[in-house]
């Protein structure tokens, strides 16, 4: 009974030291966001949050990969097979592909015109993403918090520091402020030498072929899942009719102090998600218990957006106003629709991290594939102008995405992860 007692309360005091970690990567993310708004023109400001957008949009892509190596390890009881390094492998292999798409000047003009370097930057940026998501995956799986929040820790911190540096020795020009944010990418380098050990050596337990169906799978969903998060105001501009720039700035700006580090938050709760979903699934009233939890969670959603919307549009316009003054205006309804659509999302991604646990793939993409189509869809036919569009787009879509996630984990039988 004593022993119990002391693995809950160190259970406890992981999953606290972790949570102000998440709190400290957030504040450092909106820290350096609100840094770039204040520093750089508004021109020049739209470019570095297109810049932001497709490096941890695409990043995020392969964030999967970290919840498939935390479920290996959590099933492996704190050591996977070699299978770990094949996946790790396969996520590699598709960011070198699409940083070597970067590198085309037929791409990067298009993306940034006369700033087509910042595709370079951010191709190398990409290139490092999953060496950062497969050490973190194998550290939380194993159930070593600390070094997974040294790891979330360096990230932030190598991007906020550089960042920092640069405009204080008056060398923040748009480029170096690009290559300052694609260096917390590399921030793995200082942990490297903890993996040794952390991988059985034997044969791997899975073929090729089906690894790849579903890394692509989850990467495809990743990828929806960022067009509506970091990557909105790439989608929305693709839409908008020319000279809407001016209008939508502060949308970008509301969207991306919002959801960027939203999303840096969620990636390592989602993968924290994933181990907890398979030990509550290897119970006897796993099914039972996960359903209570699924129900519990939606009604905390209802009530904590609702209170976020409240607050966002009461004190949204007026904190904008003390940073920014009359750089950019957001309206107060605005702000409320994208702080319901932010709880919205966020518990979207913490109940698809059940179905990532039980390995149904197809599901997850089906869930960001609704959310996805569904916000292109209101931007395209849904009455008033590209502002209303945007915001409705932004908040119905995560809305109805939520509600195909809570019905996907309910109502199918579970069955024990193998």
């Amino acid at each position: 009974m004593r022993l119990e007692g002391q693995r809950l309360r160190s259970r406890a005091g992981s999953v606290g030291g972790l949570g102000l970690t998440v709190l400290a990567t957030s504040a450092m993310g909106y820290v350096l966001l609100v840094l770039a708004g204040l520093h750089l023109s508004p021109a020049e400001n739209a470019v570095f949050l297109g810049f932001w957008g497709l490096l941890m949009g695409v990043g995020s892509a392969f964030s999967p990969l970290e919840q498939e190596l935390s479920w290996q390890t959590a099933v492996a009881g704190g050591k996977p097979d070699s299978g770990a390094l094949r996946t790790f492998a396969v996520t590699q292999t598709i960011a070198v592909v699409i940083a070597a798409a970067l590198a085309v000047p037929a791409v990067s003009t298009r993306l940034f015109d006369q700033h087509r370097v910042l595709a370079l930057v951010a191709g190398c940026g990409i290139v490092a993403f999953p060496a950062l998501y497969g050490l973190r995956g194998l550290f939380i799986g194993a159930g070593h918090t600390g070094r997974y929040s040294a790891v979330l820790l360096a990230e932030a911190g190598v991007r906020l520091a550089c960042f920092a540096a640069l405009v204080l020795a008056g060398a923040g020009n748009l480029t170096w402020l690009a290559v300052a944010v694609a260096a917390g990418s590399g921030a793995w380098l200082l942990f490297g030498f903890r993996v040794r050990g952390l991988v059985e050596p034997g044969p791997p337990a899975e073929a090729w072929g089906p690894l790849w169906r579903r890394m692509l799978g989850l990467s495809l969903s990743a990828a929806l899942t960022a067009s509506v998060l970091t990557g909105y105001p790439a989608v929305v501009k693709l839409v908008a009719p020319p000279g809407s720039e001016e209008a939508l700035s502060g949308l970008f700006l509301a969207v991306s102090l919002l959801r960027s580090p939203l999303l840096l938050v969620l990636a390592p709760i989602q993968s924290l998600a994933v181990p907890t979903v398979v030990r509550v699934l290897q119970q006897p009233d796993g099914a039972r218990r996960l359903r209570r939890l699924a129900a519990v969670g939606a009604a905390g959603t209802l009530g904590t957006g609702l209170v976020v919307a409240a607050v966002a549009y009461v004190a949204g316009p007026w904190v904008f106003h003390l940073l920014y003054r009359d750089k950019f205006a957001v309206s107060p309804w605005t702000m409320a629709g994208l702080g319901w659509s932010g709880t919205a999302l966020a518990a979207t991604m913490l109940t698809v991290a059940a179905l990532v646990a039980r390995k149904q793939t197809s599901r997850v993409v089906v869930v960001w594939a609704v959310v996805a189509g569904l916000s292109l869809g209101v931007l395209l036919v849904a009455p008033g102008g590209i502002l209303v569009r945007a915001v409705l787009g932004a908040t119905v879509a995560p809305t109805a995405g939520l509600g195909v996630a809570l019905v996907l984990v309910t109502a199918v039988r579970d069955q024990r992860p193998r």
